[in-house]
């Protein structure tokens, strides 16, 4: 269950029972329907016992069960079967009485349009799997489902009626044949349709995916041991200095304590260099500057970083997101002292909202601050008014 080709392993495992019991039987079925292990069938009802007994003998790990139709109804899937008299078949949409009624609530973190998307296709599988149903009475099993999940009616008649349009409406055929690139993204309210928006506009071969960043996986406690710190890979981190407060932000798709591990033989090799002799303008020393931000820092200034110190700041376990999420701790990380040229390919839409972000952050630090000042000062003043 949930592996990708467990559809197509079943679907095997059914085609080839069948093509072995169906010849087994005593007559042949006037027909079968088959929905992966759902199988609809008619046959005489003095040989129901024969074909269940034959279809069990087949394995004995795949044992069937039988319902039969009461009344000229039948469930299967997500209809109810009603057999006419003249032997046609009409269908009406069904749920299983132990069905919660639960869909994708109206109040859900998750996009709008993903909502939208998921009472549209309600709407439709009542209106398609109903032949046997008035207008009226698709209306009221839609409204009473939707509803449950705390749809607004004026959105619910408004998708009917549009339903009841497109119906009619003739089908468009795409205007160009672009061939899309998609992407996901994580959906944050109003910003991923900022995002969205933007890039429709000027990458139109570009698709994007909202993926919810809240899920049931946070409301549970983590059983598993954590993984130690400097074995973690895929991370961004920030190296503070021990004689300022500046620091270096990196990132690594290796394991942390390898990328720790180049940092400390690029000061090994300062250091024996200092040992020798050289001195900063040399050129032995001067190519060391060349290296990572903190050995230009760290030479310059002769301080040195704090390994031990070093924190873990953010991860991704795509690596080809990394670099634009180092770019982005980068531009929103006080007192950094990378590059640059490490912020020039941030886009200036991003570089407002970090802006933004930032602000926010600050005005929540300052009024953190101010809270525990003004806090300090009215214990002292109680306390001072006792002996």
């Amino acid at each position: 269950m949930g592996n990708p080709i467990s559809p197509t392993l079943a679907d095997l495992v059914m085609e080839t029972l069948l093509d072995t019991v169906i010849p087994l039987l005593t007559f042949k079925p006037p027909f079968l329907k088959k929905y992966v292990d759902d199988l609809l069938l008619a046959l005489p009802a003095n040989q129901l016992n024969h074909v269940l007994e034959t279809f069990n003998s087949y394995n004995e790990h795949i044992q069937f069960t039988y319902e039969m139709e009461n009344n000229r109804r039948l469930p299967f899937l997500d209809m109810t079967l009603i057999r006419q008299e003249n032997q046609s078949i009409k269908t009406e949409w069904y749920m299983k009485p132990i069905a919660s009624g639960r869909f994708l609530d109206y109040f859900s973190f998750h996009p709008l349009h993903h909502k939208i998307n998921m009472a549209k296709n309600f709407i439709r599988r009542v209106d398609k799997l109903s032949t046997n149903l008035q207008n009226d009475d698709k209306a009221r099993i839609i409204h009473k489902q939707l509803r449950l999940n705390n749809y607004p009616k004026a959105l619910i008649n408004r998708l009917i009626s549009r339903m009841q349009e497109n119906i009619t409406a003739p089908q468009e055929t795409p205007s160009e044949n672009l061939e899309y690139t998609y992407r996901s993204i994580p959906y944050i309210p109003y910003l991923s349709n900022r995002i969205d928006k933007h890039l429709k506009n000027d990458y139109k071969h570009i698709r994007l995916a909202h993926r919810n960043i809240k899920t049931v996986k946070q409301l549970f406690t983590n059983v598993k041991d954590p993984i130690p710190h400097e074995h973690q890979s895929n991370v961004i981190y920030n190296i503070p200095c021990k004689d300022c407060s500046a620091c270096y932000v990196g990132m690594t798709t290796n394991m942390l304590k390898t990328r720790i591990s180049g940092h400390r033989t690029h000061y090994n090799t300062w250091d024996k260099l200092l040992q020798q002799g050289y001195n900063e303008t040399d050129t032995q020393i001067s190519s060391l500057k060349e290296k990572p931000a903190l050995m230009h820092h760290s030479i310059t200034q002769n301080h040195r970083f704090d390994f031990q110190q070093t924190k873990i700041i953010d991860r991704h376990n795509k690596p080809q997101a990394l670099p634009f999420l180092e770019i982005c701790h980068i531009a929103n990380t006080e007192n950094s002292i990378n590059k640059r040229t490490d912020t020039e390919g941030l886009n200036t839409i991003y570089a407002g909202i970090i802006h933004s972000i930032k602000n926010i952050n600050q005005n929540k630090t300052d009024n953190h601050d101010s809270q525990s000042t003004t806090t300090t000062t009215q214990s002292c003043t109680i306390s001072q008014t006792h002996p």
